[in-house]
């Protein structure tokens, strides 16, 4: 009688253990998000924000976008640039521009996390966020003529700028009919180093060049106001580097091929 009621005592807590075990099993199943599979893991996009804001075609940024897991993925992109005309053609009533030469590149890197848990259908589409870090470079080289003198004097007005942005990155991106892709980039804040240098070649006086530093530093205030800050130290800034540490922002919109 002993020995029965012991067997079945036995058979009683493996039964209760046996329960719990697949209850909690089961429970985790319920808890644990599910990763979809991806249908392609490719996207080729292009950026047409850089045109829709400085109205030139020679804007052009392509990216590429790799998913490394069902979940997460890497984005490079590359890009063009050709900012509007910066200074007018006549500075301070000194120098006439006549000969302008400029061109710019961004490079950026991005890693997105998929947050499938909200997302219902398989990376890469739906909501994502991540750190990110580009670099925009922007250089122009102006030749100009001296004005109101008695002989033919040349010169040269040349530059750079520089941003590098290190931020975060939130987003959604549309997969339509498991091919199209409409990525917009809605919050990007970032700490950015904004540099820049800027140099006068020719036969100016301090007197002319402080004048030209002022049209120019009220030029670039009225169109791009922190390339104005970056340059300008409260002195002239026609030689040398300059340096800030700032906030910056980024958002765009692409269009793509998933494959």
């Amino acid at each position: 009688m002993i020995a029965r009621s012991r067997s079945f005592l036995f058979v009683f807590i493996w039964f209760v253990a046996q329960t719990l075990v697949y209850g909690q099993n089961r429970d985790s199943v319920k808890t644990k998000p599910q990763i979809i599979q991806p249908y392609f893991r490719n996207v080729l996009k292009i950026n047409p924000t850089p045109m829709l804001m400085w109205s030139s075609v020679r804007n052009i940024t392509f990216s590429y976008e790799r998913l490394v897991n069902p979940a997460q993925s890497v984005v490079i992109q590359l890009g063009f640039l050709e900012m509007p005309r910066i200074f007018s053609e006549d500075i301070a009533s000194l120098i006439y521009l006549n000969d302008r030469t400029k061109y710019g590149v961004n490079v950026s890197f991005d890693y997105r996390f998929y947050l499938n848990q909200r997302n219902t259908r398989p990376a890469p589409d739906g909501l994502y966020l991540g750190p990110y870090a580009s670099w925009y470079n922007y250089q122009f080289k102006n030749n100009f003529t001296l004005l109101n003198t008695s002989i033919v004097e040349n010169g040269k007005l040349t530059g750079g700028f520089n941003i590098i942005n290190l931020g975060l990155t939130l987003g959604y991106q549309f997969i339509f009919w498991k091919r199209f892709s409409v990525d917009l980039l809605l919050f990007g804040p970032s700490m950015t180093i904004y540099s820049g240098t800027f140099r006068i070649e020719g036969d100016l006086n301090q007197e002319q060049i402080a004048q030209i530093d002022q049209d120019i530093i009220d030029e670039l205030l009225a169109k791009f106001p922190i390339l104005g800050y970056v340059l300008h130290n409260g002195a002239n800034f026609s030689t040398g580097y300059r340096m800030r540490f700032g906030l910056g922002f980024r958002y765009s919109i692409q269009f793509g091929i998933h494959f």
